[in-house]
């Protein structure tokens, strides 16, 4: 049986998604694609900007003034932003404590790498930058697992506990 393109998109965010799921996820995803379209874009990761030509730099007069902020910190902080709205939704939807109390630990760690963003975004070095990035990949594996199962179970879609059935 082959996977619908949807449900590879989600997999290539939340791999263990199917484990947690079982085939109810597949029939789920199979129903509803354009929700599962949606869901997919809000969690994503942006598409870095390119940069711009040559020529587009030489008529800029500023361009011997480097930017203040790198794309790449750019995109740290976008990502950052965009797990601070996953988990204001996650807080928002929680069914029980144990869920307030994850999004709340997860706010915390958004507070902390926003503000290790706000230091080392404007000069700090590539180690540290590189560091950064990779705890933020980290934090966003963990929040946008739980996004999508929130987002599913939310919308009437299965939860990993009906997989358990």
């Amino acid at each position: 049986m082959p996977i619908p393109p949807q449900l590879a998109k989600l997999l290539k965010e939340a791999p263990g998604l199917v484990k947690a799921y079982g085939p109810e996820l597949i029939r789920w995803v199979r129903e509803h694609p354009e929700l599962v379209r949606d869901i997919v874009e809000q969690v994503r990761p942006r598409p870095r900007p390119h940069p711009t030509s040559e020529a587009d730099d030489m008529s800029d007069a500023s361009h011997d003034v480097p930017p203040a902020v790198s794309p790449a910190a750019r995109d740290i902080g976008e990502t950052i932003a965009t797990l601070r709205s996953q988990v204001e939704y996650l807080l928002d939807s929680a069914d029980d404590t144990a869920e307030r109390e994850r999004a709340i630990g997860w706010q915390g760690k958004i507070e902390r790498l926003e503000r290790a963003h706000a230091l080392i975004a404007p000069g700090g070095s590539s180690a540290e930058r590189e560091r950064l990035a990779n705890q933020v990949e980290r934090l966003r594996a963990s929040v946008v697992a739980a996004f999508l199962i929130e987002r599913i179970e939310d919308e009437g879609g299965p939860s990993p506990s009906d997989a358990d059935r």
